[in-house]
């Protein structure tokens, strides 16, 4: 399984056998995280992982499971933290599920005594492991919001391009909020997000990591059907009042 279809099999595991993973599993992680391509390239961040089997790691917090390991992402605070965040996580979420092993998204959580490097935050915990339940589900299983609740089509998509939305839909989100809707020209998808908030026992909305989550969906889509993104702010967009929305982003697509 590559990371493409990842995207489609992929689910939240919540039940872990709680064993140790094999050494060379960590040797591999390491390497692929040098190669992650992030979105924000200026905001510094920095990936810990925690093995709660050797009491390394205490998890607390809202929704949280029980796994034998959690991986945290510190960043430096910025803008685009959060979007940096979830677009970073997601490559890890979908490695780690094309090897066969589960992840869980801790929105709520924190592992204590996670002490951050100088001048980063913690941005999200991660739990993963070998499941104790299903891995995959098939992709029609997944509560998802059709299309035509999620896109506005003002020129027939290319096949590619429909593509790389069914991709963006099967992100995963925060409480299943999908707070995405697309735009869609043949050339370029404007990004909106929603404008009710999400609320995690009195934290901010992680609204931010589930866009980045779902733009890496895009990005990941586009190469897989050889085309190139480019994410850009378009001043005439972001200048204009939407009723339910707010302009994130247009995708521009070559």
């Amino acid at each position: 399984m590559d990371l493409y279809e990842a995207v489609f099999s992929r689910k939240s595991v919540r039940h872990y056998k709680m064993e140790l993973l094999p050494p060379g599993f960590f040797v591999n992680l390491k390497k692929y995280e040098q190669g992650l391509q992030p979105f924000a390239p200026e905001l510094r961040f920095s990936l810990k992982v925690y093995n709660a089997l050797g009491d390394e790691a205490r998890i607390k917090g809202m929704f949280k499971v029980k796994a034998p390991y959690y991986l945290v992402l510190f960043s430096e605070p910025g803008e685009s933290a959060q979007v940096n965040a979830g677009y970073l996580l997601e490559q890890i979420v979908l490695y780690m599920t094309s090897r066969e092993i589960g992840t869980c998204y801790q929105g709520g959580a924190r592992v204590l005594g996670a002490e951050a490097p100088d001048g980063m935050e913690p941005m999200m915990v991660l739990a993963f492991g070998k499941a104790d339940e299903k891995l995959y589900r098939e992709s029609f299983m997944a509560k998802r919001l059709p299309l035509k609740e999620l896109c506005v089509f003002k020129e027939d998509p290319t096949e590619e391009t429909r593509r790389m939305v069914q991709a963006a839909r099967m992100a995963p989100s925060a409480m299943n909020g999908q707070p995405w809707r697309f735009l869609i020209y043949q050339n370029r998808i404007h990004v909106f997000m929603k404008k009710r908030a999400l609320r995690l026992g009195g934290r901010l909305n992680l609204r931010g990591i589930d866009m980045g989550i779902m733009l890496y969906h895009l990005a990941l889509a586009a190469e897989e059907n050889w085309r190139s993104v480019e994410f850009v702010r378009m001043e005439q967009m972001a200048s204009k009042e939407y009723k339910n929305n707010d302009y994130f982003l247009t995708v521009m697509l070559t």
